[in-house]
Parts: structure tokens; sequence; C-alpha cells
């Protein structure tokens, strides 16, 4: 009776005091342009627009990673592991509320796992091999292998929600939700704006958040805006504070302008095009057509065509930025543009004409991408049609290889080998990779680098080499990242993290 008591009393000092730290914020309202729409507010999605800066708002994780790139505990209070990274025990905070005043425990926290992994969005829950509950608020996740980053994307991806409230929603959680987030959705209009306030009741004594998840901010507005030159117009009047991730040949105007402040990053994911892996595809099983394709493409023609400039070439289809990543490869040479050598390599290919079929988004940057690389292939021989489609349907068909031959995407991890896992991994999906391929001697190199002990720089070495040398993936280009300001928003401190290390408006301080 005493412990309940005092643990009570506990609560009511932490409840007092998160209450005094959120009185102590801004009332600052902020809005957000940014060039990523999503459909639904479903916590149950795949890996599409997992780095978009909203959902670090709209869903609290395990845990965030800091602009430091360390990786921080959020939700979960803490973790351990004693056999060398297969089993992991987790304790979360014992005081998590929704905003429907739902009790989050860890029974909830084993149903989303369970439930993702049925579903089988996102790779990383694939991993997972048993989860269950050992305490009120205590859980063990056992995973299929020790594989470098694994653990750490899973607490990345393990959304805390209550399963109460997210099995009596119409809709699963498509079109409002309830969240133990800072803040809650006060409108959602699909593909065009999500608009949260901070709330009052929030669960955390906010002295106890990571820097990237303080709600500073009492209103966050996120405006949805596809095309690069109407995003830089809202900036221009006003209806946005800032543009994340501007396309680089719009950003590029603000560059110099006293009413503006332009922060420029390198790019943390770049892009990249995949070739199908389905038998049906005239890629496929080609691979001198495939290597042709890469040698007939000029990186300078992306880095101006796609980013004014603002980009680098890539030398890998991961970033430079992604942990594993080989500073020696930029000494190498990575199919440089050879209009002859591609055109011998066709010349030996099973080419006969026939049109391939590439696939983007609608997106500015994705859609120019996909018309350069149609202009490089009619100029080698090749014939090519494009397909920009929204979202929602890139959504449903990207991982279909016989819906193209060529698809265009930015693909991020919190390593390389995360990033493979995501693309390469023969038993990721119900179709094989992410483009229906079944290559089981890259599987074999693969899950050798998949270990703490195996993500090491020789086993990295041949994966990389393979995928280079065998033209499966080809990075294309990697624009830096465009943040713009308006300095009337009065911004003093700009706060980043997350999977991608963009901006959190909310966090930042004015």
């Amino acid at each position: 009776m005493k412990k309940s008591l005092v643990a009570l009393l506990l609560c009511l000092v932490l409840v007092v005091l998160g209450t005094v730290a959120l009185a102590e914020l801004s009332d600052k309202t902020i809005n957000i342009g940014f060039g990523t729409a999503i459909d639904s507010l479903t916590p149950f999605r795949s890996n599409t627009a997992r780095n978009a800066p909203y959902f670090i708002q709209l869903y609290e994780s395990l845990a965030v990673q800091n602009s430091d790139k360390e990786v921080v505990p959020y939700v979960a209070k803490s973790w351990t592991t004693e056999d060398g990274g297969f089993t992991y025990n987790i304790e979360i905070w014992d005081n998590v509320t929704d905003s429907a005043g739902n009790h989050i425990t860890a029974a909830d926290i084993v149903w989303f796992i369970t439930e993702s992994k049925a579903r089988a969005l996102k790779p990383v829950f694939n991993k997972v091999e048993t989860v269950e509950q050992t305490g009120d608020y205590t859980l063990t996740v056992k995973l299929t292998g020790n594989m470098y980053g694994t653990f750490e994307t899973l607490l990345f991806d393990t959304y805390v929600i209550s399963e109460a409230a997210f099995k009596a929603s119409a809709d699963e959680f498509g079109t409002s939700c309830v969240t133990t987030s800072p803040y809650v959705v006060k409108e959602f209009t699909a593909s065009a704006s999500i608009s949260m306030e901070r709330r009052d009741d929030y669960w955390q004594n906010v002295e106890n958040l990571p820097e990237c998840v303080i709600p500073n901010a009492k209103y966050v507005n996120y405006k949805i805006i596809t095309e690069a030159s109407q995003l830089g117009i809202a900036l221009e009047t006003g209806l946005v504070d800032v543009a994340i991730d501007l396309a680089s040949t719009t950003g590029a105007q603000f560059i110099g302008n006293p009413d503006y402040t332009v922060n420029l990053t390198d790019g943390p994911q770049g892009w990249q095009m995949f070739f199908s892996g389905v038998d049906s595809s005239v890629v496929a099983n080609d691979e001198k057509l495939r290597q042709a394709i890469c040698y007939g493409l000029d990186a300078n023609g992306f880095i101006q065509g796609v980013a004014a400039g603002y980009a680098t070439q890539m030398w890998d289809v991961c970033s430079p930025m992604m942990i594993g990543f080989n500073e020696a490869w930029k000494q190498e040479d990575y199919y440089t543009y050879d209009p002859a050598k591609a055109a011998q390599l066709l010349k030996e290919s099973n080419y006969k004409g026939q049109t391939l079929k590439i696939l983007s988004t609608s997106s500015a940057n994705a859609s120019r991408i996909a018309q350069i690389i149609q202009n490089y292939l009619l100029a080698l021989g090749v014939n090519a049609e494009v397909n920009s489609v929204d979202m929602a349907l890139y959504t449903s068909i990207r991982l279909d290889g016989s819906q193209y031959d060529i698809v265009i995407g930015t693909i991020g991890g919190y390593c390389m080998a995360d990033h493979w896992a995501i693309r390469y991994d023969p038993a990721a999906y119900v179709t094989g990779d992410a483009t229906g391929r079944h290559d089981m001697e890259l599987a074999e190199l693969l899950y050798k680098t998949w270990t703490v002990e195996g993500f090491k720089p020789e086993n990295i070495e041949t994966v990389h080499n393979y995928i280079k040398e065998s033209a499966i993936g080809y990075g294309i280009v990697n624009p830096q990242v465009f943040t713009i300001w308006r300095n009337a928003a009065g911004l003093s401190k700009e706060v980043c993290g997350g999977i991608s290390n963009y901006v959190v408006p909310s966090a930042c301080e004015f």
C-alpha cells in the first residue's frame, strides 16, 4: 500500500514537472513546406516516406537518432543484450499515455511488433524471431541474427500506440490517429497537409526528452507541395516559414538573399535506380544491357540537371553518409560516362529494341531524374517511356518488378547493411527482393555482413563489388539538402534529428 502511494505521488510529481516545463515552451506556430506526401496516417506502412520530417512528431518510437547520429532512448528507458546482439531486453517508461488517456504497457509494444511482422511492410520486422512481454513495462526481442544496425532500426520503426485505440479506429488511423506524441493531429488532408497542436497533458517531462523531439512550437503545420517551384513561391509569399529538402534548382535562387537563411547539408540517401529482377523484364537477365545503361548515364548531367550543381556523384548505390561506406571508393571508376563503351555493351547484349518502362514518383526530383535517364537512353539507342505516378500508386507497385524495368528511388537506412537488407534480400518480401529478384549468391554475401562481427571492410567490399559489377542497381546523384528559413520566422537555433537528420521544426528555438 505504501509503495503504491509513493508511486502515485511520484507520477503526480512527474506530471506537474512536465506541465511546468511545457508551460515554458513557446506558443510559436511553424508552417513547414515539404515535397513528399503520405496518403494515410496509419503507423503500419512501408519504408516509403519513412524519413519524412513529420513522422518524428506524428509517432513516438522506442528510440531516435540525434543530430550526431547517436541512438538515444525515447519511449524505451533502456535496453541490454547478453548474447552479442541476438536477444535484447527492453524497458519502457511506466507513465506513457496517449492523447486519449490510454496507458501504454509492454503489451502494446509486443502487439505492434507482432502486427508489423505479420503485415510484412518493413523488412526489419522480418528479422524478429520472437517478441514477448516479460513484465508490465519490459519485453524481450529475439532477432533471427545479430545483423549490424537491425536492432537500432527496430527501435526507430517501432511506433508506440495503444492496441485498444488502434483497433477501435474505423480506418486503422487512416484519417485520424491517437498517439503518445507531444502533438495531436488536428487536421489531415491526404497528400496535402497535416496540422498538429502540442498536448497540454503530455506524459513525459520534457527535460528527459532528446533535443530533437522537445516540442518547442505550439502549432506545427505541414503543407505538402510536391512541385519545387510552387514550394519556392510558398516560401517567398510567407505561406511557409521553412522549406525542407527543397529541390536544388529552386533552392539555389535563395542563396545570398538577406531575407532567408539557407542551410546546405550532404544528402543522407542520394537517388538510385534499380533494375527489375522479374524474369519477364528485358533487363532482369541481361547484365550487359544493364551495364550499357549505366555507362550511358553522365553523372555531371544529373548534378547540373537535377541539382543545379549542388550535388555530388555517387560511388556506390549507398550514400557516402551511410555507416560502412569506404572513402577509397571515391577513387575508383564507378561507371564513368563512356558512350562508346555503352554502345559496345549494348551491341553485345540481347536488346532488340524493346521499350523500357521507367517508374518514378511525380515529385519534382524523381520525375526529372526519370526524364534525364530517358533522354540518355534514347541517345544510346534504347527506347524508354516514363511513368511518373503519385506516391500512393508508387508505394503499391514499387516492389512489383513486373510493373517496370527501371525504378527510381531514394533508399536510406541506418547503415549499408540496413540499406542492402531493404533492397536486395530475396527473403525480404513475398515476391523476393524489392524488385522481385531472387539472387541467392548475393544473399549469401549480404548475410555475411549482417552480424556485428561480419560488418567489416572486406565483407562490405565484396558486396559493393558484386552490386557494382552486376549493375543491378546504380547510384545516380546525391543532391545536397536545402533547408531554407524565412528570417522573419525568428529562428535562433536549428535542431536536426531522425533517420535522415532533417531539421525538426517543432524542436527548433525561436
